[in-house]
């Protein structure tokens, strides 16, 4: 089906976790995933690529950290991240499905909870569907702008707009998740020793995070999920080995990366962890905490058929 007429699946009503495919998921906010939302203050950063951070008051309560979703392009999750798959999926909604900014967190925080983890990272509680009024009003607060801006029921939808919606994402709402507040304190050296213990677990749960920068961090824990994946992922079995190894001495050495700049602006009391100084320095194919490893059908209400799913429905058949 070409991408010019291609309509992403609508969201269920009543809502259920998403995204809809085998593995962990995250469960609506509230039931009927709606809410009454107060913007109170901008938490995140402009150069932000996948979402909006807002300090929020939700139903007159909270506070909380809301991170609302940018749309993206089917095109562009196949023609990126998706790249790398020695097989194609089987069509664009997949491709979404498992690379999808919101629906990769959703799986990670899906995980943590599965795990009862959720130490491990900043904690999400559930996600929530703006209304077109509030998607409107959070982008003329963001924008300044007067003029009614470009949602879901706009004339033309080319991804020229504050929410980046195309065609194939008309009739949809803009998406968010609902987190833990933190405040934005300094780092305590005892808080940043833990990364690379936190990190090497989330790998022994099945997520490769891939962006672990120090802006990713709040208090030595991640917020960030919008580039991870999570067993099952078709990432993890479909990309060779060798592109796999490079993807981990990535997320490796940015984290590296942070623990040398903390030493060197906070405290020189913070310690290298050396074995993962080691892993960055040429021994990467010894770490053997892969996340691919870790077995997801345990989860499964039915192991069979999320199985087939995998084996048989997920990949683009070979022509004969």
């Amino acid at each position: 089906m070409a991408s010019s007429v291609f309509r992403l699946a609508p969201l269920p009503s009543p809502p259920v976790p998403l995204p809809r495919v085998p593995g962990p998921k995250l469960a609506p906010f509230t039931p009927n995933a709606r809410a009454d939302i107060e913007f109170v203050e901008f938490l995140g950063q402009e150069k932000d690529a996948d979402s909006q951070v807002w300090k929020v008051k939700i139903n007159g309560a909270g506070l909380f950290a809301l991170k609302a979703f940018y749309f993206c392009h089917s095109d562009s999750l196949r023609d990126g991240q998706g790249g790398d798959l020695t097989r194609p999926l089987a069509n664009l909604q997949v491709y979404v499905d498992y690379f999808d900014p919101f629906n990769c967190e959703c799986r990670a925080d899906g995980r943590l909870k599965e795990e009862k983890r959720e130490d491990l990272a900043v904690k999400a509680y559930g996600y929530l569907l703006l209304t077109p009024q509030q998607e409107t009003d959070l982008a003329r607060k963001v924008t300044g702008e007067s003029s009614l801006l470009p949602h879901a029921n706009a004339g033309k939808l080319n991804g020229y707009n504050f929410w980046r919606r195309h065609e194939q994402h008309r009739g949809l709402p803009v998406r968010a998740i609902v987190k833990e507040l933190v405040p934005r304190k300094t780092l305590n050296p005892n808080q940043a020793q833990g990364m690379w213990a936190d990190l090497q677990t989330l790998h022994s749960l099945g997520i490769f995070v891939g962006d672990t920068h120090g802006g990713n961090y709040l208090g030595g824990k991640l917020v960030d999920f919008s580039r991870s994946w999570t067993m099952y992922h078709p990432a993890m079995v479909q990309i060779h080995d060798s592109t796999l190894q490079g993807l981990m001495l990535d997320e490796l050495q940015h984290l590296l990366d942070y623990y040398y700049f903390l030493r060197n602006s906070l405290s020189r009391t913070i310690v290298i962890p050396q074995d993962l100084e080691a892993f960055c320095s040429g021994h990467i194919a010894k770490y053997k905490n892969l996340p691919r490893a870790y077995k997801w059908l345990k989860w499964e209400k039915n192991a069979d058929a999320a199985k087939a799913y995998v084996e048989e429905r997920l990949f683009e058949r070979a022509a004969l």
